[in-house]
């Protein structure tokens, strides 16, 4: 887990989820959800898989939201965030209600 400011601004609390896709069932990524409330967006500093979403918060290229793609399920191609850059300046993607579904994995990381 990663112990930072935003984890310290949003209550000390995280948890690790597991987010599909809500079309095909297709696991698409391994995320950090820190504080309480719903999972309105993705940030690419906690994204922890797979490697080709977890690289792009590494990625020199990527400095604004037009730099990204849409964040899409492996299987079924189908649209599931948005890149976004949010108020406090961290690129995310923002999620599309109803077309993802989350589960907190058993056994952690």
């Amino acid at each position: 887990m990663k112990k930072d400011k935003y984890l310290r601004i949003r209550g000390g609390k995280a948890k690790m989820l597991d987010i599909y896709c809500a079309q095909c069932g297709a696991w698409v990524l391994k995320y950090q959800k820190d504080g309480l409330g719903q999972l309105l967006r993705c940030y690419l500093n906690r994204i922890f898989a797979p490697p080709e979403l977890e690289k792009l918060q590494r990625e020199p290229k990527i400095v604004e939201p037009k730099n990204m793609a849409n964040l899409a399920c492996p299987r079924c191609k189908a649209i599931i965030g948005t890149p976004m850059r949010h108020i406090d300046g961290r690129l995310a993607f923002h999620l599309r209600k109803g077309t993802y579904s989350k589960k907190q994995p058993k056994g952690g990381l």
